[in-house]
């Protein structure tokens, strides 16, 4: 009974306001507990219930990760989610110092851009 209800939890679980650490975390402790209990979840798997939780900001990465021929290892999945994470991050980032710096300059002039 209790295997039922991990694995449940495992097909259900989203990443929602959690960072991609505390997600990829959270997958991993379900999956462990499964084999423990149970049978080990196969990389395949493994994937594909990470991949389903991650939400809109994943899609442009979990596309080709679904795409390919060889599987990857949990290892090698949360390399490449963390980098991608940090690659958002950093976008963000850009765009709000971006944005800060256009807002800045349109307030030091009362015409804005326009001379």
């Amino acid at each position: 009974m209790k295997a039922i209800q991990l694995k449940e939890d495992l097909t259900l679980i989203q990443k929602g306001n959690r960072s991609i650490q505390e997600y990829l975390h959270a997958v991993k402790a379900l999956a462990d507990e499964i084999a423990l209990i149970d049978y080990p979840i196969s990389d395949d798997d493994l994937t594909l219930y990470i991949l389903h939780g991650l939400g809109s900001d994943f899609t442009e990465i979990a596309a080709p990760i679904r795409a390919r021929e060889k599987s990857l290892t949990f290892e090698e999945l949360h390399d490449l989610l963390v980098g991608h994470d940090s690659y958002l991050r950093c976008l963000e980032s850009t765009t709000h110092q971006l944005v800060a710096s256009a807002d800045y300059t349109n307030r030091k002039s009362p015409f804005g851009n326009s001379f």
